[in-house]
């Protein structure tokens, strides 16, 4: 059977990135696709050309090309993010975690009733998980140049992290709070609840960043040799 030579694979590489693919871990499997495509043509036609055959394969992609394939593959990635996530969260609701978690909500509404204006402490407490965030997109900032100078790749479960698998959004819901009025002091019902939402948007970003971050990060180092893990 006639196989791809290595300078042929490279070819599909650049093919993949001028056809807007810029993540590597997917220019992989879109190039490990139409290799297979390329060479099982080969077996019926040996005498069809490596720029035919890349055209007919391509052709099989639609008229979108690559676009679906790289939002498909985003979209699973952030499910299993979350999906990673959620089922860690669960646990601090479970007994023994879930005496902490109870205890951290009742401490904050204990302390905040304390204070004449809970506005300020409040949004002061908002502003602090999301520097928290801050931090860590930092630091994921630096790491990922690094990781790009050294493989000259980038790499969308990196991505993925980065933006916590769409929980970014959520997170950024607090800033919005319809519940911050620096006029009027808060009910007994107005600060459990935002004691209670408080403490899950922390272990939230807990979990997302220490727990399941290092583990895609882990399991993804494993299967791309080529990634380096910082």
């Amino acid at each position: 059977m006639q196989r791809l030579t290595e300078l042929e694979i490279e070819a599909l590489y650049n093919f993949t990135k001028k056809h807007f693919v810029e993540w590597y871990d997917v220019q992989t499997e879109l190039v490990d696709h139409l290799a297979n495509g390329i060479e099982e043509q080969w077996e019926e036609k040996p005498n069809l050309t490596f720029d035919d055959a890349l055209k007919i394969e391509f052709k099989k992609f639609g008229v979108f090309g690559f676009s679906e394939i790289v939002e498909e593959k985003t979209s699973a990635l952030e499910k299993y993010y979350r999906k990673e996530v959620w089922n860690c969260l669960k646990e601090y609701f479970k007994f023994p975690k879930i005496i902490l978690t109870f205890f951290s909500v009742w401490a904050l509404f204990k302390i905040l009733q304390l204070i004449e204006n809970t506005s300020y402490v409040a949004v002061g407490l908002m502003v602090g998980v999301l520097f928290y965030y801050s931090i860590f997109l930092g630091k994921e900032g630096v790491k990922l140049k690094k990781i790009q100078k050294k493989t000259g790749k980038k790499w969308l479960f990196e991505n993925v992290i980065t933006q916590l698998g769409g929980f970014v959004h959520l997170l950024n819901i607090g800033i919005y709070m319809p519940i911050i009025n620096f006029d009027k002091q808060w009910d007994a019902l107005a600060i459990l609840s935002f004691s209670g939402c408080l403490v899950i948007y922390s272990l939230l970003l807990y979990v997302s960043i220490k727990v399941v971050s290092p583990k895609l990060k882990a399991k993804f180092s494993k299967e791309h040799p080529e990634y380096k893990f910082l």
